[in-house]
């Protein structure tokens, strides 16, 4: 089952996004590797460095496009572009921030590289500037920048012909005698941009479309307030009410099936909204039962606390922090990987948010 509108709309995505919905059961890095070569076939030793794009085959990882795509506009800062040359895009520009007191780069500007991700039926193209921003904690200017690339050795020799070969190759990373600033790099592939680096540095997702009757392609919550002193919460797999329907039998995007799911509301008053012993870090929770009525009443007083009997909970809105409820699900085990999401209402100003 699926209602690709309505994932759509609880997740807060455009209309547009429509094309991308499926699984991502895969990934694959491009990695750049930049080799210290060691050469004495000349009778000097001589050390240059030359530069290799290696695409590995794709490994095993999962997630859903619409979860990845509104997880990246409403946590990770990016922002809707929409239709270009390499498909649907979302970006982050670039820009210089300065950290605060309590951080170990304490008044630095620091800068943070450009991203974009480009979505297509069969891909979500993740780019990134390879650049170094931060050495030995100290911030780049970033006029030159260092690039944030592996390192390998190499060793060339003669054969018993006289014919230059490579006689070895380090397995594993090394720590370079320099390291390539950008404009070394890229007097070392002529031809390229810093923009064709980019995109043949990138990470590709690959998207499998699978149907909704067999497969989960979105989890998203959503909040309802039926009256002002009420509220009711609502998960939705694939765009659909989980207590209408038995989504046991959808396979989630690492090949399993799941037994069930944890399910709660948060309340995020006062104090522990920055310390507290709950593992969650809420000021509050209350434990809510798939399939059961998610119906809870409100009212404000002047403690934090839940009556299971009347099904009421009452915050505080004159704390320090706005008072906001958590309506959280989490998959229960399987494979080792769980899954999760939730939505986030102020209770005092009404704004609901992605969490």
């Amino acid at each position: 089952m699926i209602n690709i509108d309505k994932a759509l709309e609880v997740l807060g995505l455009p209309q547009e996004m429509e094309p991308y919905n499926g699984q991502v059961q895969s990934r694959t890095f491009r990695n750049i590797i930049v080799y210290e070569n060691y050469d004495s076939t000349s009778g000097t030793m001589k050390i240059y460095y030359t530069v290799e794009f290696v695409t590995p085959a794709p490994v095993a990882f999962g997630l859903y496009p619409f979860n990845f795509a509104a997880n990246s506009i409403y946590h990770m800062g990016y922002n809707i572009i929409g239709q270009t040359a390499k498909g649907y895009t979302l970006n982050k520009d670039a820009r210089w921030v300065v950290h605060p007191s309590v951080s170990g780069l304490a008044g630095q500007n620091v800068y943070y590289v450009a991203e974009a991700l480009h979505f297509t039926e069969s891909t979500i193209e993740q780019t990134y500037e390879p650049y170094e921003t931060v050495i030995n904690g100290v911030a780049s200017d970033m006029k030159d920048p260092v690039m944030r690339v592996g390192y390998r050795a190499r060793l060339w020799g003669k054969d018993a012909t006289g014919k230059t070969v490579i006689k070895w190759t380090s397995k594993y990373a090394i720590t370079p005698k320099k390291r390539l600033k950008r404009s070394e790099f890229l007097a070392l592939v002529p031809g390229m941009t810093m923009d064709d680096v980019i995109w043949n540095s990138r990470v590709t997702y690959n998207i499998v479309p699978v149907k909704g009757e067999t497969h989960i392609t979105s989890i998203a919550m959503d909040i309802e307030k039926p009256t002002g002193s009420t509220l009711k919460s609502t998960v939705y797999i694939n765009g659909i009410d989980a207590n209408t329907f038995d989504y046991k039998k959808l396979i989630n995007s690492f090949g399993k099936t799941y037994d069930g799911y944890m399910y709660m509301y948060r309340l995020m008053n006062g104090a522990g909204q920055t310390t507290t012993d709950n593992v969650y870090g809420s000021t509050l929770n209350i434990p809510l039962t798939p399939g059961n009525d998610s119906t809870i009443n409100l009212q404000a007083g002047s403690t934090n606390a839940y009556n299971i009997a009347t099904k009421t909970l009452t915050y505080n809105p004159d704390l320090t922090h706005d008072a906001s409820v958590i309506a959280y699900m989490e998959f229960l085990p399987a494979g080792g990987k769980n899954e999760n999401c939730g939505k986030q209402l102020s209770l005092e100003t009404g704004i609901e948010t992605l969490f």
